[in-house]
């Protein structure tokens, strides 16, 4: 297998589906004994190591790898581990290998020094929104458990999404997009609320008197609500094979 550099935990993770059962040299499942196949591979590509890096390390040779892992610190933790230990080895060194990391003692280089600083704001700030979400049980079932929207709760920290709903309008009456049993529940989308941003000037939204009578049928809330109007033009930014994807440019 080879992978980019990771976090360590997920290294630890990928190179477990390397060799999750015992198996003789052939390849085929046993039962008991040891395994007769060769140790396996986990090749990983990582940027040069340097002793002492600068905060750009890991953005000036992985960029994309740079992006989805933020924390550029536990990267470098992460490497120096691995170079250290030369292999990963479970479960004698699991410890060993996570608290190298994410110990409370590890010693972190002064070029991360910043986005150490952004990484425990973001800790601090996922956890106050955390505390948000939990739910108050002693007036019992009903609207008054929590102070959010149904739709704004969430179990995971992840970003912000925005509900849409598609609907057709002909002669003035406004139709769900999805046929069956429930259609205007097959008729939801969520989306990214960044991408909506974005593009949401590239849609025909349900307006006026036709919204508002829809907010009451639907019990939606008409500040937040968002139903964009299908038409059969390729141009109207929804596409059954595609999904929504935006108007073209001509």
């Amino acid at each position: 297998m080879i992978s980019d550099l990771a976090p360590v935990d997920l290294l630890i993770q990928r190179a477990g589906r390397l060799q999750r059962h015992i198996r003789d040299r052939n390849g085929l499942v046993k039962k008991s004994g040891q395994d007769e196949r060769e140790p396996p591979v986990l090749r990983i590509l990582a940027p040069e190591w340097d002793d002492a890096p600068r905060e750009n390390w890991l953005s000036s040779a992985m960029r994309n790898s740079a992006y989805v892992y933020p924390d550029h610190g536990r990267m470098w933790l992460t490497q120096r581990i691995l170079r250290e230990q030369g292999a990963i080895r479970m479960p004698q060194s699991a410890r060993l290998l996570i608290e190298s990391v994410y110990g409370e003692d590890v010693d972190m280089p002064v070029g991360f020094a910043k986005t150490e600083q952004l990484q425990e704001g973001k800790f601090y700030c996922d956890r106050a929104f955390a505390s948000q979400m939990l739910l108050n049980f002693a007036p019992g079932y009903c609207a008054e458990i929590s102070d959010f929207l149904p739709e704004k709760l969430s179990t995971r920290l992840a970003e912000e999404s925005i509900t849409l709903w598609l609907a057709k309008v002909m002669d003035n009456v406004v139709t769900p997009y999805a046929p069956g049993e429930h259609p205007w529940e097959m008729s939801v989308l969520r989306v990214r609320k960044s991408w909506w941003e974005k593009h949401n000037g590239e849609f025909e939204r349900l307006k006026g008197e036709s919204f508002q009578q829809w907010c009451v049928e639907q019990h939606q809330n008409k500040e937040f609500a968002i139903v964009i109007v299908v038409t059969d033009s390729a141009a109207c930014g929804y596409s059954a094979t595609e999904g929504l994807t935006g108007k073209m440019e001509a």
